[in-house]
């Protein structure tokens, strides 16, 4: 092309906006802890520093966190009530840790502190990388409890659905606790990179009992792995199928009297899990069973079955326990060892037993059931009927992200805490 002169004329290259930089994880996460800090911060104190020295006193778990940001499953830190009883959680909605402020405000001063706060951060960040599985094993699991609900067809067997929850939220505990000690290994190792499993048990001695077995008689005494786990070569702990399910008996299997679950402070792992699904179950089954009555007059209501002793579960506990919309009985039949025991769940039967000192506190439990069902979260009725869901103005039937706080760890008694790693 050329200008009235007969010279080329040259079309200027528009100069290219440069894209701007994407953060990186440290960023990220240098801004997630500044914004803690400015939220809980006072005259005296910045919780913000204190997090920060405590992440980067162990570099499993320092990775681990800045990885979970790299990958947007942890974009905030959230402060616990003082005294909640609450070791920490993660919130999976939220995606964020929510930090228990009277263990942060000592971690500085206390060596128990520290440990016990770096183990909770390990175990909690790990359930942000489980988040997904969680979520899917808790939509499959109401997903089959509409579906079973729906049906006119007898019996209403959960034994099942129920049973693959709570194993599959054994895993995530599980794992979770893994994640715990290789935080703690780390600290240990960072201390003393020829770290034994004394100097381990020592960083965090109440959390430790979990995994690591004394023997012997002080001051000669003698520390092994438990039965059942492994070791990498750096005193790492490989998520392992194996290692899982020694750390499900180790941990989630402990008895009620130690993991001191719920709002009354008197459940087990399984039995916490286990008092949500009973819930769900019967808040379906009811809203259900209501609308075939009222819209089909050769309607029988089928019978729902729980298999309790092979579930694990006992009767008395999820009874105090369980939420039901309409906060009335529900009737079931136990079919443990093959045989059959009409038996109700009725939340207003016992007497409400006396709490612990710091019962640990459900926050999903603790929720207020919400006036209305979400869209999506049954199944839909027959497709010649109207679906009971839509028939009820005011149920509410508790829903995933009501699900028990697969993210919640207990908080340890004082007894342990008094155990503070030896000096050196």
């Amino acid at each position: 092309m050329s200008g009235p002169d007969n010279k080329p004329v040259t079309t200027p290259i528009p100069t290219p906006v440069p894209t701007p930089a994407q953060p990186t994880a440290e960023q990220k996460l240098d801004k997630i802890i500044k914004d803690f800090g400015d939220a809980n911060k006072t005259a005296t104190n910045n919780p913000g520093d204190d997090l920060a020295k405590v992440l980067d006193a162990s570099p499993d778990l320092k990775k681990r966190i800045l990885d979970s940001v790299d990958q947007g499953y942890l974009t905030r830190f959230q402060a616990l009530p003082a005294n909640s009883g609450t070791g920490g959680s993660y919130d999976p909605t939220a995606k964020a840790i929510n930090v228990p402020m009277d263990v942060l405000k000592q971690a500085d001063k206390s060596t128990y502190d520290k440990g016990e706060l770096i183990f909770v951060m390990g175990h909690e960040i790990q359930h942000s990388f489980n988040a997904a599985a969680t979520s899917k094993t808790t939509q499959d699991f109401l997903d089959g409890a509409g579906n079973l609900a729906q049906s006119k067809a007898s019996p209403h067997d959960y034994t099942k659905l129920t049973g693959d929850f709570i194993d599959a939220s054994r895993k995530d505990e599980a794992s979770a606790h893994i994640g715990g000690f290789n935080a703690i290994a780390s600290q240990a190792r960072k201390n003393n990179p020829q770290a034994t499993l004394e100097d381990i048990f020592d960083t965090a001695p109440g959390r430790m009992r979990d995994f690591i077995t004394v023997g012997g008689t002080p001051p000669n005494n003698t520390y092994t792995m438990k039965p059942g786990l492994t070791l990498n070569a750096d005193m790492s702990m490989p998520y392992s199928p194996d290692n899982i399910a020694s750390m499900g008996k180790y941990y989630f299997d402990k008895p009620a009297s130690e993991s001191q679950l719920g709002s009354r402070g008197n459940l087990d792992y399984t039995n916490f899990y286990g008092s949500w699904a009973v819930g769900v179950v019967g808040n379906n089954e009811k809203v259900y069973q209501d609308f075939y009555q009222k819209n089909d007059n050769k309607y029988v209501v089928p019978e729902v079955q729980f298999d309790m002793k092979k579930l694990g579960l006992q009767q008395d506990l999820v009874t105090q326990n369980v939420k039901f919309s309409d906060n009335k009985a529900f009737s079931y039949v136990d079919i443990s060892d093959g045989k059959k025991q009409a038996s109700t769940f009725d939340p207003n039967a016992p007497p409400a037993p006396k709490p612990p000192a710091n019962p640990v506190t459900s926050l999903a439990q603790a929720k207020e059931a919400r006036p209305e069902l979400p869209e999506g979260t049954a199944a839909k009725a027959d497709a010649k009927t109207e679906s009971p869901l839509s028939s009820v103005s005011r149920i509410s039937l508790l829903t995933g992200d009501n699900t028990p706080s697969s993210r919640l760890l207990a908080s340890l008694p004082e007894t342990p805490r008094a155990e503070q790693a030896k000096p050196r």
